[in-house]
């Protein structure tokens, strides 16, 4: 049951991402465009989400390279890799590829993304800190789990991946680092939506310490 409840919590957190990075891109992508290149891939970027937002992962990344009148976030980010849009798009297609099970992938490309706001940076780490969960590379996903929680210090990302890093270390029975981060999260994010669930896990970690 506990393994159950720990697999359950380190894996991909859909909902409460999906609104936080709908807000990023929009502060990212909020610049005008001047160039034609950069308005051809906005336009087809604007397809590839589309097909993303109503749920179609693999026509929105297209993968298979359809015979259809768009790129797909895979063909715009090789088309116009030094365009907003063809960043962006990796960001895109990482998580697609991380939906769609190409783990190793969905790293490879995300590793291509940069940005410099204040939350895209974090949840590009959290989402290969979580592929590498997915392929059972626990220590590399440890380490992009904590990129993730430092690089920008924030109420919403900050302590969803120092839970993150807890869980692992946790599953690793590692307990005075869960214990580590549990605390930090306990101390300097009250209203961290999972606070609960930290108090329960630290007095279980206390009780075995």
């Amino acid at each position: 049951m506990r393994k159950f409840f720990i697999k359950k919590n380190i894996i991909f957190f859909s909902f409460i991402l999906l609104f936080t990075i709908s807000i990023s891109i929009y502060f990212f992508l909020k610049k005008s465009f001047s160039s034609k290149e950069e308005k051809k891939a906005m336009k087809e970027l604007d397809y590839a989400q589309q097909y993303l937002y109503n749920g179609h992962i693999d026509k929105a990344l297209n993968l298979k390279k359809n015979k259809i009148d768009y790129l797909g976030f895979s063909g715009i980010s090789y088309k116009y890799p030094f365009t907003k849009a063809g960043n962006i798009s990796k960001f895109y297609a990482g998580i697609c590829y991380y939906k769609l099970g190409y783990y190793k992938k969905s790293i490879e490309i995300m590793k291509e993304f940069s940005a410099k706001d204040e939350i895209l940076p974090s949840i590009k780490f959290g989402i290969i800190g979580d592929a590498y969960t997915q392929i059972k590379n626990k220590n590399e996903a440890l380490k992009n789990y904590i990129i993730a929680a430092s690089i920008r210090d924030n109420e919403i990302t900050t302590p969803l991946y120092y839970y993150k890093a807890a869980l692992l270390n946790f599953s690793m029975k590692k307990y005075k680092n869960s214990k580590f981060f549990f605390e930090k999260i306990e101390k300097k994010y009250p209203f961290f939506m999972y606070r609960k669930n930290v108090e329960k896990y630290l007095t279980f970690i206390n009780n075995k310490l």
